[in-house]
């Protein structure tokens, strides 16, 4: 019977074995296309940012304000929370078309976020809504696919998806960058580049029985061309936003030049809207029809390449306010989308301008104040999110960035006010000075290799009088920011 037992044990580890065996035998086996004409990469990244923040509603005690915005969600004031966003991507192609997919989830740190199944009825509607995207809802963030007719005689290529597309991020960012739906060309003729887009900001039939398929709609056509003049880009372009879901047309104007000359590096831009809003309703109760818009928005910056460890720079911002809340006209500037956090210059992720900030009327990645004065009754924005009654903005600042051996660092101050108080002071019926306050940011990174890198932003915002006219005397407190950036990359 011993060796009866013996056989048998022997004959079950040889079969629990033999999974091992076969596959030790089938060699290091390799990762390709269904079809064989198509190359594939992949690669991915993940950002994990603890970040504390305190008084960024510019008070020690707790308002309705006392909160921020990023793409994980909500984060409470005087608070320790960590946004991760991890990053899945696949890129590749064949003759004349390529592809790229990359799969995302950007959330908060939570046990209901990341490690979960479904959530049933409201409970997980609420926490998707406070919290950000749930862990199990990991989804394609950006997509491309594209086709170049060269071969067939026409300088084109079709595309569409959902990229991340710009028309100024080279410079300040004043009037689009994001990864809205489009379909569109691009190309380059004799040198000169450029891009045609139809992006589909809304396509929405609101509630069940609307009838007018139109009117929560929001489109926006863009041409933009990039022209090589004597070591400079000179890119004119022009947008139309038909934003039905705001009743108004839009034409903006613009045009951005960047390059070097010697150790300057000189980005500028200037943008002109021009359109007409049907209606508006002024919080007094006073309805306006056909209304003129007429706004300009205005970027200028130099850098100064001594080195790679020092390279200092200068520049600022202006945004037109309007200045009659009881007249025609809307002079206050909307954006199709403001882009400011990942513009070239001031553009810095975990900076405290760049987060949503419900006290400043700033939306996230935006650096303008356009939601004040009554958020969603203009004519574009994040989300539609800008005011008719804005009071735009000017800004100067000042910085430097280099890197030293694994060092990097960037260091900048910004001061900001108001373009002009009119109809903010109409719609709050009081006076407003135009001072709103001062930022510094400050952030060091250390580069472990090309793939790890360690660092931290330090943001601190100082109010000043206009949010104390705003708001009241206990709103003067300076708003503290701290990230710590941990980023893997392959």
């Amino acid at each position: 019977m011993g060796k009866i037992k013996g056989i048998l044990l022997t004959i079950l580890v040889i079969l629990m074995a033999s999974p091992v065996i076969c596959f030790a035998k089938m060699g290091t086996g390799k990762v390709s296309a269904a079809s064989k004409d198509v190359d594939i990469q992949i690669f991915g990244s993940l950002k994990t940012y603890p970040m504390y923040s305190k008084n960024v509603d510019f008070n020690d005690e707790d308002t309705t304000f006392d909160r921020t915005i990023d793409e994980n969600g909500w984060a409470g004031d005087d608070d320790i929370s960590v946004r991760s966003e991890f990053r899945l991507g696949f890129k590749g192609g064949g003759e004349n078309w390529s592809f790229l997919a990359i799969l995302e989830s950007d959330l908060t740190y939570d046990k209901r976020n990341t490690d979960r199944g479904e959530r049933i009825g409201n409970h997980y509607v609420e926490i998707e809504r406070e919290n950000g995207m749930s862990g199990n809802s990991f989804g394609v963030e950006k997509l491309e696919f594209t086709y170049d007719f060269s071969s067939y005689g026409v300088p084109t290529i079709l595309e569409t998806g959902w990229q991340s597309k710009a028309l100024d991020i080279k410079t300040g960012g004043v009037l689009y960058g994001d990864d809205h739906p489009y379909i569109g060309l691009k190309g380059n003729i004799k040198g000169i580049s450029y891009e045609i887009l139809d992006l589909f900001v809304y396509d929405d039939i609101g509630e069940v029985g609307v009838t007018d398929g139109d009117a929560l709609d929001w489109n926006v056509y863009t041409l933009k061309l990039i022209i090589p003049v004597m070591g400079f880009k000179f890119s004119p372009f022009y947008a139309y936003s038909d934003n039905d879901d705001r009743e108004a047309t839009v034409n903006y104007f613009g045009a951005e030049v960047y390059g070097k000359i010697g150790i300057i590096v000189p980005r500028a831009e200037f943008v002109y809207a021009v359109g007409n809003k049907e209606k508006l309703t002024v919080p007094n109760g006073v309805t306006h029809d056909d209304l003129d818009i007429s706004a300009y928005a205005a970027f200028a910056s130099l850098e100064f390449d001594f080195s790679d460890a020092i390279k200092p720079y200068i520049g600022g911002y202006y945004m037109s306010g309007d200045d009659d809340a009881n007249d025609d006209d809307i002079n206050a500037y909307n954006p199709i989308t403001n882009i400011g956090r990942y513009s070239s210059t001031f553009g810095m992720e975990n900076a405290f301008i760049y987060k949503y900030i419900p006290i400043l009327g700033s939306f996230l990645y935006t650096n303008d104040f356009a939601m004040l004065g009554g958020e969603e009754t203009g004519y574009g924005g994040i989300e539609n999110s800008g005011g008719a009654y804005n009071p735009g903005m000017y800004s100067l600042g000042i910085g430097c960035k280099g890197k030293i051996g694994k060092f990097s660092y960037k260091t900048q101050f910004q001061y900001f006010w108001f373009e002009e108080t009119g109809a903010l002071e109409d719609i709050e019926g009081k006076d407003i000075d135009d001072s709103v306050g001062w930022e510094y940011d400050l952030q060091l990174t250390y580069h472990f290799n090309k793939h790890f890198s360690l660092g931290n932003v330090f943001s601190y915002f100082d109010p000043e009088d206009a949010v104390e006219d705003l708001y009241g005397d206990d709103f003067d407190e300076g708003a503290i920011m701290n990230t710590v950036e941990m980023i893997w990359k392959f």
